[in-house]
């Protein structure tokens, strides 16, 4: 019977589970192989690695909760690390309980004195003590066997006789509820002139004498209250001293910040278990779908226990334009759901990657990876895949959609808001922008805007711009080859303290603790991270923001199939059926029968039209222009071909100038005018005229005149360049050698003289 309790309680066991055994209650911590890392939950004994065989064989075991999340309130080994530059203490003190337990010290045959095989273990305890004493070390018997006595309890550990420095209690041993009462004065003179502290201990005194005078009595509140340089202590070491100084509307801020949520930090110790995820500007400009340059913004998700960039999302971004009654562009619920659809799949190594950004020749455990996962290939990026467990988010208005939550909730993903204007509580992703804006965004030379307006350069959105899409890629080549295989500071091995890991070392070391399982979404699963819109199918179809969708031929029966049934019968939309679409590419989209759990794939009516890709803005802003001209949202068709004839007209036209500044008259010289006095006559010196090199037009002569339509005066002169040069207005040394102002080689030319009329 007892085999057969200690089978069933064994099963469940998993890393983080709670177990009963040796009559205390223990935290599984690490399991490798068949030894087992056990955390004690009150601190009393050191961790302990014991084989499992001899784990579920005692008779006290059993498992209390397993499958949880390791909720340790310090680290994983509870401060029984190496003892790191400590090494020759540690083996010293080894050798002395050594001697104490047998008798005998490390390496030698014969018993010291005091140390013989007639000794018990008092009279061992007490001749070490003296020696020590001997040696200047205060060490009592009594606290030596204490430390014999954990020292075998953590399995002959040296590193738990060495002595741990004491951690201060927050407070010191003032009372907590003249500490609570201080906050809480201080928090009331938030929106009020500032005082001194003598003050607020005048108004905590108050305080506690109102709230606790009739249940302890007035002298016993007077106790709680610390003397007046202890009071100014603890103001200073709260930060409630600090906070007094400030000007008031940051007091006021300050006042109106929650606490953390949940209480505090918590411990992470496996990929996925908390991320955190922001929006910013990238300060990068593209070129939109729409041919015209435009501002990007940046998301990205990132795991907390490896710093990995989970996911990674670069999308347009334009303000609100007044004066056409143009709409604003930002970040979208559907941005972050594609977004968070990048963390369920590894990314493909793209065509002129470099090879070191593959995951094969990177720190990743690749072989044990493919061998668990079979869309690990060769063409893989060096990113792990890792799904978020909890969401870290910030309070903006697409992370608070119906969309984005619907989407977290259908994955089982909790979610955590942010505290406003606190960007401690998802340090991570803002660390990681200004790494982007170091180490990526100023290197991108055509189209970086520099770290404000009042620094960003002249003719940007004159330059050859990338896409959105050669952005994203160039992003996703730069995290896989740079970010994830650089060594972080803040990134550390509990077993191994000074070595300083990357993102994906960090991924390889807890993988191993944590494990690796392939949860891959279908095709179908993957379509619920589009957008939801309710649409009534009918004979010819239905209508998406005055699209027309229609099933293709290999769903037609099943589309007809809906139509005999009329609606959906779901509460609130009996006649309305779900359809998903991505407004990026909303040639096509998914009706979704939840009777079949099945999807039935539609394609717009007028998609031959369109062979150029084409989103929903583009739609948008060609209904509003074929409204303003008269016409109406509702057709379609003059709405496709005026959206195919731009694409037309985008593919003819010539691209633009490569060169930026102003359009000079002269391609070939620059012009000065005359230091003489100003006259009626415009009078030009040929000796001011520079060359500024060869001309695209005619790179063999150092000037080319403009040309002008016939009979069109130059603008400049009284008369065209020929009259000038017959009228004898402006005279050119010539040359026989060369038809430029230049002499005979060798020869330095000399200054031509001038006649001014």
């Amino acid at each position: 019977m007892a085999g057969a309790d200690e089978g069933r309680s064994a099963g469940s066991l998993s890393i983080g589970a709670l177990v009963r055994w040796h009559r205390h209650e223990w935290e599984v911590a690490e399991w490798q192989g068949p030894l087992v890392t056990l955390v004690p939950r009150d601190g009393a004994e050191a961790p302990r690695a014991v084989s499992f065989r001899w784990l579920v064989g005692a008779e006290d075991f059993a498992v209390l909760s397993g499958g949880a999340a390791p909720a340790a309130g310090g680290t994983a080994l509870g401060g029984w690390g190496r003892p790191e530059g400590r090494e020759e203490e540690a083996a010293l003190w080894q050798a002395r309980m050594v001697e104490i337990d047998t008798g005998l010290a490390p390496g030698r045959s014969e018993h010291a004195w005091g140390f013989g095989p007639e000794t018990t273990l008092a009279q061992r305890c007490a001749a070490m003590s003296a020696r020590l004493a001997a040696d200047g070390i205060r060490c009592s018997a009594h606290t030596l066997a204490d430390k014999r006595r954990k020292w075998k309890a953590a399995g002959e550990n040296p590193v738990v006789l060495l002595p741990q420095p004491r951690e201060g209690r927050p407070g010191g041993f003032t009372d907590p509820r003249c500490l609570a009462a201080m906050q809480e004065v201080v928090a009331r003179r938030a929106h009020a002139s500032d005082v001194t502290i003598d003050v607020i201990r005048e108004e905590v005194e108050d305080l506690l004498h109102s709230r606790y005078a009739e249940e302890l009595g007035s002298a016993a509140v007077a106790a709680l209250l610390p003397s007046r340089s202890t009071f100014y202590l603890r103001m200073k070491e709260s930060g409630l001293a600090d906070a007094l100084g400030q000007p008031t509307r940051a007091r006021a801020a300050l006042a109106s910040t929650p606490p953390l949520p949940h209480g505090g930090r918590e411990v992470v110790l496996r990929p996925g278990q908390v991320t955190q995820t922001d929006t910013t500007p990238l300060r990068i400009l593209a070129r939109g779908d729409d041919g015209r340059p435009t501002a990007t913004e940046l998301s990205t998700l990132i795991d907390v226990a490896n710093h990995n960039v989970c996911a990674l999302m670069i999308t347009p971004s334009r303000p609100r334009d007044a004066e056409n009654g143009q709409v604003g562009q930002a970040t979208r619920a559907i941005d972050l759901t594609l977004m968070l659809a990048q963390a369920f799949a590894p990314w493909p190594v793209m065509p002129g990657w470099d090879p070191l950004s593959g995951a094969a020749a990177s720190s990743l455990p690749f072989g044990a990876l493919r061998a668990a996962d079979e869309r690990f290939t060769e063409a893989t990026a060096a990113r792990p895949v890792i799904r978020p467990e909890l969401i870290i988010y910030d309070q903006g208005s697409p992370y608070v959609s119906e969309h984005f939550t619907e989407v977290c909730d259908r994955l089982r993903i909790a979610r955590r808001p942010a505290r406003k204007k606190t960007p401690t509580d998802k340090p991570l992703p803002e660390h990681f922008f200004v790494t982007l804006a170091h180490r990526f965004s100023q290197h991108v030379t055509h189209g970086w805007q520099g770290r404000s307006h009042k620094k960003r350069g002249r003719g940007i959105d004159r330059m050859p711009l990338y896409t959105i899409a050669e952005l994203q890629q160039m992003a996703q080549e730069w995290v896989a080859l740079e970010y994830q295989q650089t060594p972080d500071a803040g990134l550390r091995d509990p077993f191994r303290p000074g070595v300083v890991l990357s993102p994906n070392e960090m991924y390889a070391v807890q993988v191993a603790r944590s494990g690796y399982r392939a949860v891959p979404l279908s095709p179908a699963q993957n379509r619920f991270f589009l957008l939801r819109q309710w649409v009534r199918p009918g004979k010819g179809g239905f209508m998406i923001d005055y699209r027309t969708y229609q099933p293709i031929a290999q769903d037609a029966g099943h589309y007809r199939e809906i139509l005999l049934r009329g609606g959906s019968k779901l509460p609130g939309r009996e006649k309305q059926w779900e359809c998903r679409f991505n407004p990026y590419r909303p040639e096509r989209v998914w009706l979704y029968d939840h009777t079949a759990d099945t999807w039935v794939t539609c394609d717009f009516r007028l998609r031959h039209l369109l062979h150029d890709p084409w989103t929903a803005d583009m739609w948008q802003e060609h209904a509003e222009r074929h409204q303003a001209a008269g016409g109406s949202k509702q057709d379609e068709e003059a709405i496709a071909l005026s959206l195919a004839q731009r694409d037309r007209r985008r593919r003819s036209r010539r691209p633009p100038p490569k060169r930026t500044g102003s359009d000079r008259l002269s391609r070939g010289w620059s012009w000065r005018r005359s230091s003489r006095p100003r006259t009626r006559t415009r009078v030009w010196r040929s000796s001011t005229c520079r060359p500024c090199g060869p001309t695209r037009r005619c790179p063999s002569r150092p000037w080319h005149p403009p040309l002008h339509p016939p009979g069109r005066r130059c603008p400049w002169a009284a008369t065209t360049w020929g009259g000038l040069r017959a009228a004898g207005r402006l005279r050119i040394r010539s040359q026989r050698s060369s038809p430029t102002t230049a002499t005979a080689a060798g020869r330095r030319p000399s200054r031509p003289k001038h006649r001014h009329l």
